[in-house]
């Protein structure tokens, strides 16, 4: 059997590795709201997104006014 060491040691880990993914999910969201509506200095933008993070990828650029 387990011994009750091992399995606080074991409890302890999987409770640090689910807060830092909670933690760092929670934040993409709004990083990623705000890179979409981020002007590159060209003049074009992205419209949209396609893939997933860290794969990002501009779906539609956009290089006028009112083009989104």
């Amino acid at each position: 059997m387990v011994k009750k060491a091992t399995l606080v040691i074991a409890l302890t880990w999987l409770l640090v590795v689910a807060s830092i993914v909670m933690c760092a999910n929670a934040t993409a969201g709004p990083r990623l709201q705000t890179f979409e509506h981020m002007v590159h200095p060209q003049g074009c933008r992205c419209c949209f997104f396609v893939g997933r993070v860290p794969n990002l990828r501009c779906g539609k650029v956009c290089c006028g006014d009112n083009c989104c």
